[in-house]
Order: structure tokens, then sequence, then C-alpha cells
């Protein structure tokens, strides 16, 4: 009575998962597919980060599965993070106040930790599926 995980939803891998990998793959040792995924995902990602806090992480996230290995979606999340100050900087320095959020002390120092972090801790995401196959082109 005892069935292998094999037998039960048998040795072929599900076409629609392989599918979406081998796009995600293609898409990530293209560059010009890749730059333009990762511009997508930076806005994607700064829209749900006005809407919560932890849009952050899912920008670092979006941002990171667009690029093909670990370590530079690491490197992109913390990119992401570096956007998401510039926008807030030029948002405050539009406002006039400017002066007033660099005078804050540790908030200040929150409010450039928090993106900072997020941006890499979501781009850690990539590390849950392997790394896109090399090219010469990337």
């Amino acid at each position: 009575m005892s069935e292998s995980l094999e037998d039960v939803y048998g040795s072929e891998p599900d076409d629609s998962s392989a599918g979406v990998r081998a796009r995600l793959h293609d898409a990530q040792t293209s560059p010009r597919e890749r730059w333009i995924l990762t511009l997508a995902a930076t806005a994607l990602g700064l829209a749900l980060a006005t809407a919560h806090w932890s849009g952050l992480l899912a920008g670092g996230a979006l941002v990171g599965f667009c690029w093909p290995t670990l370590r530079r979606a690491l490197v992109a999340g913390l990119t992401f993070g570096v956007v998401v100050l510039s926008v807030v900087a030029v948002q405050f320095a539009l406002a006039g106040s400017l002066d007033e959020y660099l005078a804050m002390g540790p908030l200040l120092a929150v409010s450039v930790a928090v993106p900072l972090v997020a941006g890499p801790l979501g781009a850690a995401a990539r590390g849950l599926v392997p790394d896109a196959p090399l090219s010469d082109e990337s």
C-alpha cells in the first residue's frame, strides 16, 4: 500500500512551471529584456512602496528575479533601495522640506536604513530558484 510520490504525481515535471522557468531564464540571460524587466519591476516596486512599507520587500523581490544569479539580484535589490531613497529625497525637496527631513536625527537613520535593508532582503528571494544558465551576453 505504500506508493511513492513519483507513482502518485508522475515523474514528468509540470509543463506550466517548466515553461515559466524557461521564459524567466530567457529573460534573465538577454540583456535587453533583463533591463526592461528591471525598470518595470522598479516602477511597480515604487508604486507598492507608496502603499505600504512591505512594498520595499516586494519591490526588491521583483527586481531580484530579473537577474540571472543571486549575487546580481542582491546588488539589484540594494540599487532598488538607493532608488527609493532618491525618490523620497526628491519628493521632500519638491515639497520644500528636505532640510527638516535631514535634521530628524534617529528617524532619518531609520528611514535610510529600511530601504537599504529591505531591498536586498526582498531580492534574496532569488535564491529560491536555481541560477539561470550562463551565456556570453551577460
